[in-house]
């Protein structure tokens, strides 16, 4: 698929004019333009219904949560809030909203706003797939699962103006964290109001033109399956520290074409990196080569509610059958770690026992004992997957190939674009999908919340009550020992009933222009734009 490319090579000669042999680079270092690949084309660009990790580095150029990360992806600093206090039983947090906060539209930005973009994210009808990060809050699960209808049960107050005041079920040393999320941005309300309603999932709302935000930059221009543009928010709070005038998102579903856009110099930052082109760069550019160990997990997503694998031994079998070192090897080189945990080891300092192996011996007794010895009447299998990603195909294709050898099971592959591929996620209209959890926080309830029984997003239709009371133990108490111990059992039933199998954990591959400064690598990929210019 070249059109990206395409896209971007016609964008430079019309940037450059005359001058056609100016690339987008140089330009770009001469104007303050940022052309930066992003993965994924956006399926929208609200921010309490986005589930992309891709999406989340525009949104946070758009917008602006009551806290920000600093551009080492831990440190949590003031945003929309230029102080808060906790009290002293770690269950009240008030922030105070910063003096002449504004729009993107010059109105003024209050606690209000947050309450109400607080309240929509717990709204039934809006179905937020993230909402699970809201529930620390006092009330938040009762009113979300219709246990309670009066938005008074919550515990969050905007007693006035410039005063926010959210109210815990009990103490979350994580919760600041949890508010740098893109689930807790504001809205601007009377959009949505005159657009469709408050209830209404993205819409036009969200558009060139309509779109009113309060981050550093302002949705400038759209064009489908080309580019995201943003320009610099006059309104934005700290504005002066802003020295990008533009930013241009380039969705990039070939990540060669990619890498020979970067070469081109039409792209400052690359979103990956093909594997084969690691020791190219490393050896002949290693100034622009970026290879870390980010906090994201690649798993197989079984729909425990579709046959055949409504059947434990089924899922662990396929499990088992996987081969990760090798699997590793031939699709991710340095791309990619074997994952023998779902949680990545070292997250918030928490290391998980390897609980995953391979082992295609008992994978062939555990589907024989389920009734299906070396495949034999074994129902069409499928596998789906985001379509939009080289790496995903290749992981796939040896997967097909271990399920065959190991247990005599022939898959399908099912290659989907991504907004398709997100509403089939959202649905649950698929038998195993394969997924990846990109963490938001530095902390494994990030990721294992992913098996909460009924949360929005368990793909897996699991529903596990033991898996539900340890996450309950993980996130009532601050005491770290207790957490990792309930982590552990949450660990032992994801094995043990596998609805999930880890593969492999991303080592980030990108590529950075030297003109780029202020570019900080962190965990998270968090980018704080207020750091980041460029320099001829």
């Amino acid at each position: 698929m070249q059109r990206p490319v395409v896209l971007i090579l016609a964008a430079a000669m019309a940037v450059a004019g005359c001058s056609r042999r100016e690339t987008l680079v140089e330009t770009g270092a001469q104007n303050q333009v940022l052309h930066i690949g992003n993965k994924d084309e956006p399926s929208d660009l609200d921010p309490q219904i986005n589930t992309a990790s891709s999406t989340v580095t525009i949104l946070g150029a758009l917008f602006e949560g009551l806290v920000v990360y600093s551009s080492d992806g831990r440190t949590v600093l003031p945003g929309m809030a230029d102080r808060w206090e906790v009290s002293p039983d770690g269950l009240t947090y008030t922030f105070h909203i910063r003096d002449g906060a504004r729009w993107s539209n010059g109105q003024p930005l209050t606690s209000r706003d947050f309450l109400e973009s607080f309240m929509r994210l717990l709204d039934p009808r809006v179905a937020c797939e993230e909402v699970g990060w809201a529930f620390p809050i006092r009330g938040a699960r009762d009113f979300v699962e219709g246990r309670s209808t009066d938005p008074a049960s919550v515990g969050i107050r905007a007693p006035d103006e410039h005063t926010f005041v959210v109210s815990l079920n009990h103490p979350a040393p994580y919760m600041l964290m949890l508010l740098t999320n893109t689930a807790f941005y504001p809205v601007y309300m009377p959009s949505l109001d005159a657009s469709g309603g408050r209830q209404q999932r993205g819409g036009p709302w969200t558009r060139p033109g309509a779109l009113v935000s309060n981050g550093p930059f302002v949705l400038n221009d759209w064009k489908p399956n080309a580019y995201v543009s943003v320009t610099r928010n006059p309104n934005f709070w700290d504005a002066a520290r802003i020295r990008l005038r533009e930013i241009r998102f380039y969705p990039t579903d070939d990540e060669n074409a990619e890498e020979r856009a970067f070469r081109a110099g039409q792209l400052h930052v690359t979103a990956r990196l093909p594997k084969t082109k690691v020791p190219v760069y490393e050896a002949e550019h290693g100034q622009e080569l970026h290879v870390l160990p980010i906090l994201r997990t690649n798993y197989l997503s079984f729909n425990v509610t579709r046959p055949p694998f409504t059947d434990p031994r089924v899922r662990r079998a396929f499990s088992l059958a996987v081969d990760r070192e090798k699997l590793v090897r031939a699709a991710l080189g340095r791309l990619g770690t074997p994952a023998f945990s779902f949680v990545r080891p070292g997250t918030g300092g928490y290391t998980p026992a390897s609980r995953f192996r391979f082992d295609p011996v008992e994978g062939r007794r555990l589907l024989a004992a389920a009734g299906f010895p070396r495949g034999a009447g074994m129902p069409p299998v499928e596998l789906t997957l985001n379509g939009n990603r080289g790496v995903t195909i290749a992981v796939a294709e040896v997967l097909q190939q271990m399920w065959a050898e190991n247990l005599g099971v022939r898959a399908t592959v099912r290659a989907l674009e991504f907004k398709v591929y997100l509403s089939t996620e959202r649905e649950k209209q698929f038998q195993v999908l394969l997924e990846g959890w990109s963490y938001t926080i530095d902390d494994a309830r990030d990721l294992l919340e992913e098996g909460i029984s009924d949360d929005p997003g368990n793909d897996t239709g699991a529903s596990i009550r033991d898996f539900d009371d340890a996450f309950a133990a993980a996130d009532s108490t601050s005491d770290q020992a207790r957490r990792r111990e309930a982590f552990e059992r949450m660990e032992a039933i994801i094995a043990r009933e596998g609805f999930y199998a880890p593969l492999y954990y991303t080592n980030q591959g990108f590529l950075v222009h030297p003109s780029v400064r202020g570019w900080r690598d962190n965990s998270i990929q968090w980018i704080d734009w207020r750091e980041l210019y460029l320099e001829p």
